[in-house]
């Protein structure tokens, strides 16, 4: 292509210089043939502008060559043609033989050079013409209109007067009209053209004016030049046109709409013969009507095929100057006339039959919703006509193809092979694998419900009938819909429309037909994959997730076409590849150039400086080019770059991401090769919508900001980057002024907006739209800020903020209801009620939390009407047996808003309950004097306007409840989430209806009013109690004379109390079937509310069931603090895959209600994905089985539940049933009368509620915070005066010995008073935390301490036996004892901050072990055992073997040191766990904190342990110590994966060494145990701690506490974790590693007994407890020991009595802080053996 674009313009250059030395010479002759030969060489290169800019000059030169030389041999030959014309009689056909050497100018488009040539280059002034508007042309391309018009003038002056100029004349008129001067003179030059070429001139020069008068009078003339019916389609297509540009200047908008109108008008009267008609002719003829011409066929020519030739005496009659028309200038009044009459009116959808009549009406009514507005009363009826016009459409081409299809068949099959190659072709064009439905009927049968539209797909026969010829106007062809992709872009807009209204289910046959164009009539490929990417978003919505996985196949894969993507590259290579070429010619042309003018006379420097601008002038005129489209964007062929946009916008609706992100690129980088800046600023928004969602803030912000400077898009695309501008600032986490810098670009916003709004009152509608969005986001961001500043909402400043933003709620509501936005308002009206449901939960007044009940109510119920009228408006467009298959979104909001509603109104009816239930309770303990009097003195009440309000609301609120939730369950039973939340409500409310119907309070929380020992003692006694009541009752019976009074009030009572019943039994049912549904579905918030319901229902009266509810509610309130920590610890979704799915999967079903995302298949994808590879989010999940896990745990496990409600008023106690499967006694037992225990039956599990506030649980941790600080600062202190001493001791080491041993004798009585004080404030707050807890801690006794196992319990003799028996034997035998229970506590994580070890419930003998977790549900994913059967550890022996090796440095020279150990014959008994010894990895002071004084340093300690028990256990331990290198990120993953146990020891905190969104992206279920010896300070790390703390934020910083620490761990697999509660000594910690290493490795204890013996190390055998480092808790645990076996030795009551006041003592002053400072999270029961 190079060489052969090379030799042509050598060609051209030699014809160029050929010109000039003819032109020297005056040889007209060679002039006109170098420059016929000039022409043909350049016709390849005229199409592009930037090869006209380079032969511009050379066309002038030329021309002016051909001017001068012309003389008197142009006349003579000009003579001749005209005589040579005349003679042959047809004007415009050479009477001469064409020349050798030239070739025929080729018909362009309008827009073209050379489109109106008439004549062949033979012609000189033919030939001149087509060159001067080549001129044009590159004048009009760099914006000089000036030069452009002069060389027009001189184009005039130097032609004769033919028809030739007639070209000549149109470029002038159109510079004229661009440069802004009159044309009435030129244009009448036209005034004997075709009527319809006159219109075009019209338009032309209204398109290139710049003045707004000009461009109406232009419309007008243009329209009114089309005065017969054979224009129509011409005038209806400028109408549609004049109507836009009316309402796009701003006239009047009624103008606009008449416009629109009368093209309707006129198409609604066209009149076509049907080809259905024809065929069905039985029974039913079509009437005969004369023909004529405003009817006929020839009114679907288009223009160009209506235009003529005009004569050669027209256009020089019209070119003579004395003839002038004074109509023409003389002004007179006329009559407008707008539109046309009705010519049929009793017209029907069914009249119409023609395709193309159809889809112009379609246009025009799509319009017409678009001009009106929302507002408009009448904007739904034109969306659902235009949707009935494409019914119509669909009817008449199906059926006007079956005929068709059918002699297509039979011409297939006589010609077989023919027909085969044809289809073979077919396939190989589409290339698209389809897998079809099957089909139902004949092909051209149509669809007759949603579902069969749904999943419809053209038929390939139906396909080509239409291109038949034999269709004519019913067929959907290039021939009917002329403008393909015009047409395209109006259904696309109708099924926004739509979609926007809320009838999604309407779009159906509106996409199907934009399957067919884009299948049928365009042939592109990704235009058909676009369309069913939308109909797959439609289906969604719509609930059919059947015909969306038939759209998902169908559109294939998501990602760039192999195919279009080479067309796109190859177009942007050649585009590249001629600017290059154009370039490198640029220079060398240019001088030839210059050369070429100086030359030649006349040239000025004028002429020569634009010469050498070349392309800037373009820029500098860069607003008229604009202003030649003041109409918006061309419509010409299918972009690929333009469907590539528009298909990654739904990809990003829908959540696939990356798809996107590839389309994106490849559409960004074809737009800005071919400078297409609106496309670009799209694409820009769209990437920044992408970064949005992968939480990249900042990144949208910048992408936002680049798209709004790059094109000055329209209002709604400033709408949508400024929203999401707000919406990313206000996303930011590392942004603290987020929320107020969001407020002011609000502020900004609204101005910017009004002033628009006031300058375009045409577009009311969409700027008040948009305003009104804007002020409700500007509330919602003040509520924010108040909100988050101040914890008192009720302070009168706060208060009034807050008010303040609810009126601009209340504003933007009221404009779009105005405007016709009620879904939008619907919506904000929920989140203003939001705002006072909150206020009216924290008011502690009764009539303040009345009134804003009451205002929350009243909002909402103005929501749920707006909701409820437009649901219902929808549902009358088609019949109601359609909408029982699918689910519409406006449904789907409306219910969410009745359930939204419904949870108020329960919450107003249990306020009420309660008021009316103390009310009740404070007049049963009047007395009847007291009641009489209060009668006589009360006055009658005076209620103010919101007391009868709330007295009107609360009687029928249990009625209006049940009536929401029936009409929700209605509307949206087949989606799962609101059923469950439909029954949940219901259930809560059959529950409150049941205890406000009971007579009495509720007493099944009471434990001493229930009577349960008392009613126990009756039935042991054989009832006898029981027959006393009856004799005293019948007794009473006899001798009462108030009977009947009494009986009456019984039966009322006996009634109230059965209805209760009642109501609770249904409650029941109703919650167990949505904690069914809920924990099937894994909608894990419903299930927690369902279970804390059914806690409530069941209460004491079945405590086995009331346990294991509330062990479910524990668990579900743990999944979603553990989302949320997951959440939280990965705010970037860029660390991790799990982050980034987590991320997507967040805000995917943010939109849930309107998308229904949840049941499609990104959502189903993204959870497989989660629940497969991420253990993290596999410690989430809830098992359906929950209530029957508690089996599968070993049976000495005590599990104890400590839960607070979500208001924290109540704590929930519960101690589970222990599942132990106790044998029937043996027959022996039975002959020697020993019969079974009676509490055998009876299950030990036990719930209690006690009542409790927020604010004091608040204050009692914040105590414990605040002493956990004192211990750090204590810590911290007397780490800076040993750090000192040892200084001091080097200076004075000359000194006398006496003032050191003073010196630090001072220091240590300091220290140890400190120490005191610290031990006082630890004891009180224990003392504090036993007062809480109380109510269910002396509940604990009945279970730990039974009366049949004391004597077992409290023998010493035997406890000491069996250790010793466990020492010798080195295994963990105690375990094997039924007496000694294991206790695992499940506490919410406000209780996890406080030592609940240190209770003393807790300290009895038999508990032998003492654990912690977060719920039931997650010690059942610790317990899991991950190989449960021979195929699992095949697979896993199998995975061990594909495994790369190890990169842990050492870990081959270990395994090589196996076999010095010595063999640990310890076995694991059944339900212990083992932990192998040889896989254990450490890290110990990694960052080597810790100085050389210290005198217990971490790498010291741990050498010695090491060095120990290298015998048996640490030889092939590994790890990294800080002595020797500062450990890597990539080397803590690697020994936290590669590993059985985990030891850390080392300075702060362990989560600053590992971040937490590296932690919990780590899948380590391998990893048994984990230890941190964490929480140590000295100066040194103190200093490096506070350094890195200032960089984190305050999230992060949260996360690092030991709570969420052990959270953390937990959530990557680990089985179980010891960590610290606060803050210790390097002393301490050596301590502890000490011990729990000698009982885990030496003893071989359990983890639960080894954190046990922590607690209580009196307990631990007296020969094992080192001396030195535990003088005085070891000299009192053998006082006690000792003192134990004398008081077993005695006998009787003393013995009890001294027992019991050895083991008071014990606990009083075995409470040191130090000893309950580690605990251990997770599995109780497991051992470390050596495999």
């Amino acid at each position: 292509m190079a060489g052969k674009n090379l030799i042509r313009r050598e060609a051209m250059n030699c014809f160029f210089n050929g010109s000039r030395f003819a032109s020297n010479a005056n040889n007209y002759d060679l002039v006109l043939s170098c420059a016929k030969h000039y022409w043909n060489a350049s016709l390849p290169l005229v199409n592009q502008p930037i090869e006209r800019e380079l032969i511009k000059e050379p066309l002038r030169l030329m021309l002016q060559c051909l001017a001068g030389t012309f003389g008197k041999k142009g006349a003579e030959r000009e003579k001749e043609e005209k005589e040579a014309k005349a003679g042959a009689g047809m004007p415009g056909v050479p009477a001469v033989p064409q020349p050798a050497g030239t070739n025929l100018v080729p018909t362009k488009p309008e827009g073209l050079v050379g489109a109106a040539i008439v004549g062949g280059p033979e012609d000189d002034l033919t030939l001149r013409a087509a060159l001067y508007g080549v001129l044009f042309q590159s004048f009009a391309d760099q914006g000089a209109y000036e030069d452009g018009l002069k060389a027009m003038d001189q184009a005039v002056m130097d032609m004769p007067r033919t028809k030739h100029r007639l070209m000549i004349f149109k470029h002038r008129v159109i510079v004229k009209a661009k440069l802004g001067r009159n044309v009435n003179m030129d244009i009448q030059k036209f005034k004997g053209e075709e009527e319809d070429y006159v219109a075009h001139m019209w338009r032309k020069v209204a398109l290139c004016s710049k003045e707004e008068l000009d461009q109406l009078s232009c419309y007008q003339h243009a329209i009114e030049s089309l005065a017969s019916s054979s224009s129509d389609w011409q005038k209806v297509d400028y109408l549609i046109e004049f109507a836009e540009w009316l309402y796009v200047n701003e006239f009047p908008l009624q103008d606009a709409i008449d416009q629109l109108e009368w093209a309707a008008d006129i198409l609604l009267n066209m009149k076509f013969e049907s080809a259905v008609v024809k065929k069905e002719g039985k029974g039913r003829k079509a009437p005969k009507k004369k023909p004529s011409s405003a009817k006929s066929r020839t009114g679907r020519k288009s223009p160009a095929e209506g235009r003529k030739t005009p004569p050669e005496n027209k256009s020089e009659q019209s070119d003579s100057e004395s003839e002038i028309n004074a109509s023409d200038y003389i002004p007179v009044h006329k009559e407008a006339v707008i539109g046309v009459l009705p010519a049929n009116a009793g017209l029907t959808m069914k009249d119409l039959c023609d395709v193309q009549q159809l889809e112009n009406l379609i246009r025009t009514t799509v319009l017409l919703a678009q001009v009106s507005g929302r507002s408009s009363q009448f904007y739904s009826d034109y969306c659902i006509m235009a949707c009935g016009y494409v019914l119509r459409i669909w009817e008449t081409s199906l059926a006007a193809s079956g005929p068709v299809v059918k002699e297509l068949a039979k011409a297939a099959a006589e010609k077989p092979t023919g027909s085969a190659k044809g289809k073979g072709k077919k396939l190989d064009i589409k290339d698209q694998p389809k897998e079809k439905p099957k089909r139902k009927g004949p092909p051209e049968a149509i669809p007759t419900s949603q579902e069969d539209w749904a999943i419809y797909d053209v038929p390939d026969e139906v396909i080509e009938a239409c291109k038949h010829e034999s269709m004519k106007g019913a067929g959907i062809n290039i021939k009917t819909i002329q403008k393909p992709t015009l047409t395209f872009f109006y259904l696309d807009k109708l099924v926004t429309q739509l979609r926007e209204l809320g009838y999604s289910h309407l779009t159906l046959p509106v996409l199907a037909l934009m399957d067919l164009i884009s299948r049928g009539v365009v042939a592109s490929r990704a235009l058909n994959a676009l369309v069913h990417f939308k109909a797959m978003e439609v289906c969604l919505e719509l609930n059919m997730a059947w015909a969306a996985e038939f759209h998902e196949r169908m559109a294939g894969n998501p990602s760039v076409d192999e195919e279009e993507l080479a067309k796109s590259h190859e177009e942007i290579a050649i585009w590249e590849e001629r600017q290059a070429q154009v370039a490198k010619e640029e220079k060398r042309i240019k001088d030839s150039m210059v050369k070429a003018a100086n030359e030649l006379k006349g040239v000025s420097d004028k002429t020569m400086a634009k010469l050498k601008e070349g392309k800037n002038i373009a820029k500098e005129n860069k607003k008229e080019e604009i202003q030649a489209q003041h109409l918006g964007k061309l419509m010409g062929k299918v972009l690929v770059r333009d469907v590539w946009t528009d298909t990654a916008e739904v990809l990003i609706r829908q959540g696939l991401f990356q798809p996107a992100r590839e389309l994106l690129n490849e559409a960004h980088m074809n737009a800005k090769a071919f400078n297409d800046k609106p496309l670009l600023a799209k694409i820009l928004y769209l990437f920044a919508h992408l970064s949005y969602s992968e939480a990249q803030y900042g990144q949208a912000v910048n992408l936002c900001h680049e798209a709004q400077l790059t094109h000055e898009g329209d209002e709604m695309f400033w709408f949508d980057t400024t929203m999401l501008m707000i919406n990313a600032t206000i996303a930011d986490y590392t942004n603290r002024n987020r929320h107020r810098e969001a407020r002011n670009m609000l502020v900004h916003a609204l101005n910017v907006f009004s002033e628009v709004a006031d300058e375009r009152p045409n577009k009311t509608s969409l700027t008040g739209y948009i305003m009104a969005k804007l002020e409700a986001k500007l509330g919602f961001v003040q509520v924010t800020i108040t909100m988050g500043h101040y914890t008192d909402l009720l302070r009168p400043k706060v208060l009034k903020s807050i008010l303040s933003a609810c009126q601009k709620y209340q504003h933007s509501v009221d404009k779009l209801m105005d405007l016709g936005f009620e879904r939008e308002a619907a919506e904000i009206l929920k989140d203003e009620a939001e705002i006072f449901w909150k206020l009216g939960k924290v008011a502690t007044e009764h009539d303040v939390k009345h009134e804003y009940y009451l205002k929350a109510l009243s909002i909402l119920k103005s929501a749920v009407k707006i909701s409820d009228d437009v649901a219902q408006d929808v549902q009358t467009v088609g019949p109601l047996q359609e909408f029982k298959s699918i689910t519409l979104p406006v449904q789907r909001e409306c219910a969410d808003l009745k359930l939204t509603l419904s949870e108020l109104m329960l919450d107003i009816f249990e306020v009420y309950s309660q008021e009316q239930r103390n009310r009740q309770l404070t007049e049963a303990r009047k007395g009847s004097v007291q009641k009489l009097v209060e009668d006589m003195v009360r006055r009658t009440p005076t209620y103010t306007a919101v007391q009868k309000e709330w007295i009107q609301t609360t009687k029928i609120v249990g009625d209006t409840v049940f009536v929401q939730l029936s009409n929700s369950h209605s509307l949206v039973g087949a989606i799962p989430r609101m059923k469950a939340r439909t029954l949940y409500n219901l259930g809560r409310c059959l529950r409150l209806l049941a205890e406000h119907k009971n007579p009495d309070a509720p007493c099944h929380w009471d434990y001493e009013a229930m009577h349960i020992m008392k009613l126990t003692s009756i039935l042991e006694g054989g009832g006898e109690e029981e027959e006393g009541h009856e004799e005293e009752e019948e007794e009473m019976d006899r001798t009462s004379r108030q009977f009947i009074k009494y009986s009456s009030t019984i039966q009322k009572n006996k009634d109230k109390l059965d209805n209760g019943h009642s109501f609770l039994t249904q409650a029941v049912e109703c919650l167990t079937q949505a904690v069914n549904l809920a924990l099937s579905k894994g909608y894990t918030d419903i299930a927690g509310s369902a279970s804390l319901e059914l806690v409530e229902c069941y209460g004491q009266f079945d405590p086995f069931t009331t346990s294991q509810y509330l062990a479910l509610y524990q668990s579900c309130q743990v999944s979603l603090h553990m989302e949320s920590l997951l959440l939280k610890a990965q705010p970037d979704p860029t660390t991790s895959q799990q982050a980034a799915l987590l991320h997507q999967k967040t805000t995917l079903l943010g939109e849930d209600v309107a998308t229904n995302i949840s049941s499609g298949p990104v959502i189903r994808t993204i959870s497989n994905k989660l629940l497969g590879d991420w253990e993290a989010w596999k410690r989430t999940s809830i098992t359906p089985q929950h209530l029957d896990i508690l089996r599968e745990f070993p049976p000495n496990f005590n599990v104890i539940v400590l839960q607070h409600s979500p208001d924290r008023n109540y704590l929930y106690g519960a101690i589970l049933d222990k599942p132990k499967n106790i044998p029937p006694p043996p027959a022996a037992s039975k002959k020697e009368g020993k019969q079974p225990p009676v509490l055998q039956p009876f299950s030990k599990a036990k719930v209690i509620r006690m009542e409790t506030s927020a604010q004091a649980l608040d204050d009692m941790v914040e105590q414990f915070k605040a002493h956990k600080h004192n211990v750090m600062q204590l810590l911290l202190k007397q780490e800076y005066q040993r750090t000192q001493q040892a200084q001091r001791k080097k200076m004075l080491e000359n000194l006398n010995e006496n003032m050191k041993q003073d010196t630090d004798q001072a220091d240590d009585e300091e220290r140890q008073q400190e120490e005191n004080e610290l031990q006082e404030q630890f004891l009180e707050l224990v003392s504090c935390m036993e007062a809480y807890l109380k109510p269910i801690t002396q509940q604990f006794d009945m279970v730990f301490r039974p009366p049949t196992s004391t004597s077992n319990q409290s023998n010493p003799t035997k406890e000491k036996e069996g250790k010793e028996k466990d020492k010798d034997k080195n295994k963990a035998g105690s375990t094997d004892d039924p007496a000694q229970e294991a206790i695992i506590l499940l506490a919410d994580p406000w209780l996890l901050e406080l030592p609940l070890e240190a209770l003393k419930a807790l300290h009895v003998d038999s508990v032998v072990s003492l654990t912690r977790d977060f719920s039931l549900q997650f010690l059942h994913h610790r317990m899991q055992q991950q190989q449960s059967d021979e195929e699992s550890a095949a697979k896993s022996k199998q995975a061990d073997k594909n495994k790369p090796p190890s990169r842990i440095p050492g870990l081959r020279d270990a395994s090589k040191k196996q076999a010095k150990i010595i063999p640990l014959e310890r076995s694991v008994p059944q339900g212990l766990v083992g932990v192998d010894t040889n896989n254990f990895r450490y890290m110990v002071d990694p960052n080597s904190d810790c100085s050389e004084t210290e005198e217990h340093s971490p790498v010291d300690i741990f050498n010695q342990l090491t060095s120990k028990y290298s015998q048996q256990f640490t030889t092939r331990w590994l790890g990294v110590m800080g002595s020797e290198h500062v450990p890597s990120v990539a080397e803590w993953e690697l020994y936290l994966k590669e590993g059985s146990s985990f030891i850390f020891y080392g300075m702060e905190r362990f989560m600053n060494y590992i971040s937490p969104s590296k932690l919990v992206a780590l899948n380590i279920p391998e990893c048994m145990i984990v230890f941190l010896y964490d929480l140590a300070n000295t100066s040194r790390s103190f200093l490096n701690q506070s350094k890195a703390d200032i960089l984190k934020s305050t999230s992060i910083l949260s996360l690092e506490k030991p709570v969420e620490t052990a959270m953390l761990l937990s959530l990557t697999g680990v089985k179980t974790i010891f960590t610290n509660q606060w803050h210790c000594t390097l002393e301490e910690n050596a301590d502890k590693l000490n011990d729990t290493m000698k009982d885990l490795l030496e003893r071989g204890t359990t983890t639960g007994q080894a954190v046990r013996y922590l607690f209580t190390p009196y307990r631990r055998p007296a020969d094992e407890i080192e001396g030195e480092e535990h003088n005085q808790e070891n000299t009192e645990g053998q006082d006690e020991q000792e003192s134990e076996n004398k008081v077993e030795d005695e006998n009787g009551e003393k013995a009890e009595e001294l027992k019991a006041e050895a083991a008071e003592k014990i606990g009083e002053e075995s409470m040191i802080r130090a000893w309950y400072n580690m605990v251990c999270y997770g599995m109780p029961n497991i051992i470390v053996i050596q495999v």
